[in-house]
């Protein structure tokens, strides 16, 4: 005996429709097609119709329709609708007419037009009942809602496939009297595979009445037609049983396309014949697909809000596997907050013979077990692993996910999820019942007659993986392979710090060589006069210990300066917003008296955020702002001004002084250690300033510009790179 399922019956080569509309169906502009039903507004028999030529059944449905001649072939070959359509009126009852191409054909349908006409003002309101999501109203919810008010069927519920092709109704707007069908589950069967792949291509179907006798199409035989894409299509006689059978008598649905698929559906149903129009159905189809576009605004949302909490936990975690050396002890201190994340409820770390546990986990028999029947695979997750030859009293952890932290060695990481008892509520039990039919020698599926609430409650699976967790699984291990990998090439990268580090001390000790000479032959030159000098006067031994303590000083503030200035070359540095501000302000004041410039006259405007390092952020201000208040300390009015420019994602500080300015032509010295400028004789300072400055700035990917003129005054200029706008 052959078995006939669903899914081998072609519905959409059905060669019916339904009573409320009429069917022309046209190749090589002849009249192929016609339902038998369309002498009611031909005026003659609907076999004479067979032959006629699009604009011979216009010119006798519709006298008044302006579509004509070429005009007809524009309609039906335009790109920007799949259908022309029109309101029009025949024998003074308002139908609405459709034309359009597909398999070639043409189709022209018209159809009863109902009294309630849809409000198109009302578009806007729509569009913010679907937005206001407040007291956790989903935009589903109130996707129901709407076409509730629009349709007004007794029930509106989404209907959401599931990974098995079964559903589920994830919200729901009903009468009163009837009972909730929120999250019940039905089977896959109920709408069997080509009837989802119609959804997915035609968005829009409803049956006006279930009782009502299908109008056959006359001319070719049925399967010449394809109503894949017709309004009118007549239901399937098992559809039509199984809608009977749920106590339905008319329906509605309007599928729900996510990412070109099938991904649920907005199900209507009415206990009554009801008959829902084009312009109703053409506007609850745009609601729906204004809901999608909700629904994927705010899952987009959730990815991205995901996405960054993800993200700082890998720089974290990134972070600190390079710091510090024992990466083991590193993924300890890391395990609770990684159990969170992939919201397990046990956590082990194995290498060698070394486990740590976190949380609730198999014990070491059960562990092995699970080693053993995962082999050698690198990465392995379940939600249903089975563990047998235990006893009853064993925990089960269906949930498991394996991954190996390092290929080739004996070192995992695993994370555990507990069996979840799920009860699910069917809409009848989920099971198909053949009917055999003796003389054909066939068994097919009988529609469903109980729709009773019948409970299953699912064992042995754990909560489901999403796929954030398992890419933030792997994206860690690769983060950790990353840092192995960077480790090993640490001892090259070590042996060139250690080359430049060498040369960097070489020019040092050339410099300190080379100009340490002069405060120490002038400390050994006033030593020996004292010495040798008889009967020396106080002023001339005043003088001679001056010249000796201004040396010293002289040669200890170099040395200090040689030392910060290895710090700032050596010193890693992570980088964070700050607005200098405050820095600014305090560096200004220190400055104002250091120098003893009581009367300066301080400018500052706005100071944006930049990306830096604290030490390098204050360092980098105190030498251009100390600079600019020296050298401008001996003007009679000694002016110095701050500002801070955005251009794209640059950001720009301005350090101006009225001071003694730099001679231009000198330009290739400035920022040369102990490089001072030819008219500074009469100030205090080694040199260094302006040396540590330009490898500060070299620190935090900045670029440093001056303009200057002698005797007016100078700008320092700094750019930031890379400076987001809202940081």
């Amino acid at each position: 005996m052959r078995e006939v399922n669903c899914h081998d019956e072609k519905i959409h080569l059905c060669g019916n429709i339904q009573s409320f509309g009429y069917l022309f169906i046209f190749e090589d502009d002849k009249c192929v097609g016609v339902s038998e039903n369309c002498a009611v507004i031909m005026g003659a028999a609907s076999s004479t119709v067979l032959g006629m030529t699009v604009e011979a059944v216009l010119d006798h449905v519709a006298p008044s329709f302006g579509l004509r001649g070429d005009k007809i072939e524009q309609a039906v070959s335009q790109s920007l609708f799949a259908r022309f359509v029109e309101r029009v009126t025949i024998h003074q009852k308002d139908y609405f007419l459709s034309l359009y191409r597909y398999d070639g054909k043409i189709y022209l349908e018209i159809e009863d037009c109902t009294p309630q006409a849809v409000k198109t003002t009302k578009l806007y309101y729509y569009a913010k009942h679907l937005e206001d999501q407040r007291e956790g109203k989903s935009c589903w919810q109130a996707l129901t809602e709407l076409i509730k008010d629009i349709i007004h069927f007794d029930r509106v519920m989404i209907y959401r496939f599931m990974e098995d092709n079964s559903g589920q109704v994830i919200a729901e707007s009903r009468s009163e009297e009837l009972e909730s069908l929120l999250n019940y589950r039905y089977p896959e069967f109920d709408i069997p595979a080509q009837a989802r792949e119609l959804y997915r291509i035609f968005h829009a179907r409803h049956t006006a009445d279930v009782d009502e006798r299908a109008i056959p199409i006359m001319g070719k035989a049925a399967e010449n037609f394809d109503l894949t894409r017709c309004s009118l299509r007549a239901l399937s006689p098992m559809h039509l049983q199984y809608l009977k059978n749920a106590g339905v008598k008319a329906s509605a649905s309007f599928s729900i396309i996510v990412d070109n698929e099938l991904w649920g559906l907005v199900a209507c149903q009415h206990r009554e014949p009801m008959h829902v129009d084009l312009s109703q159905r053409h506007l609850c189809t745009l609601l729906t697909q204004y809901a999608v576009n909700r629904y994927l605004a705010d899952f987009q949302k959730e990815q991205v809000r995901l996405h960054k909490s993800l993200s700082q936990l890998e720089h974290s975690l990134k972070s600190d596997l390079l710091v510090k050396r024992d990466l083991y002890d590193v993924l300890e201190n890391y395990a609770n907050r990684i159990m969170e994340v992939m919201n397990g409820q046990g956590l082990i770390i194995k290498r060698d013979r070394a486990i740590m546990t976190v949380g609730e986990v198999p014990d070491r028999k059960i562990l092995k077990k699970i080693d053993e029947e995962i082999g050698t695979k690198e990465f392995f997750v379940t939600d249903r692993f089975k563990c047998t030859g235990f006893g009853d009293d064993v925990e089960i952890f269906p949930g498991v996910l394996r991954i190996s932290i390092l290929p080739v060695t004996n070192w995992y990481l695993y994370v555990f999820r507990k069996e979840r008892l799920i009860e699910e509520v069917w809409a009848g039990k989920p099971e198909k019942v053949m009917q055999i039919d003796a003389e054909k020698k066939i068994a097919f599926p009988s529609p469903r007659t109980s729709f009773e609430a019948w409970k299953k409650i699912t064992k042995g699976k754990s909560e489901k993986w999403r796929p954030s967790e398992l890419a933030f699984i792997e994206n860690m291990t690769h983060i950790i392979q990353q840092s192995i990998a960077q480790r090993g090439g640490e001892i090259d990268k070590l042996n060139r710090e250690l080359v430049r580090s060498n040369n960097a001390l070489d020019t040092f000790g050339y410099t300190l060589t080379h100009d340490l000479k002069n405060p120490l032959t002038t400390i050994q030159l006033t030593a020996q006069m004292l010495l040798y000098k008889k009967d020396v006067s106080r002023e001339f031994l005043e003088k001679s210990m001056k010249n000796i303590l201004e040396g010293t000083q002289l040669m200890n503030d170099m040395m200090d300066k040689v030392y910060q200035m290895s710090k700032v070359n050596h010193v890693d540095f992570v980088f964070e917003p700050i607005n200098p501000r405050s820095k600014i302000l305090n560096i200004v004041e220190n400055c104002k008296q250091q120098y003893q410039v009581s009367h300066l006259e301080f400018n500052m405007g706005e100071t944006l955020q930049v990306m830096g390092e604290r030490t390098l952020i204050y360092q980098l201000f105190l030498n251009l702002i100390g600079n600019a208040i020296k050298y401008s300390s001996k003007k009679e009015n000694p002016k110095v001004s701050i500002n801070s420019f955005r251009d794209g994602d640059t950001v720009r500080y301005d350090v101006k002084d009225n001071g003694i300015g730099i001679d231009l032509k000198e330009s290739d010295r400035i920022f040369e250690i102990f490089g001072r400028m030819s008219n500074t004789e009469g100030y205090e300072g080694s040199g260094i300033g302006l040396s540590i400055v330009k490898q500060i700035a070299n620190k935090l990917k900045a670029t440093l510009h001056v303009e200057s003129e002698l005797g007016v005054g100078t700008t320092f200029s700094v750019t930031f790179n890379n400076v987001p706008v809202a940081i």
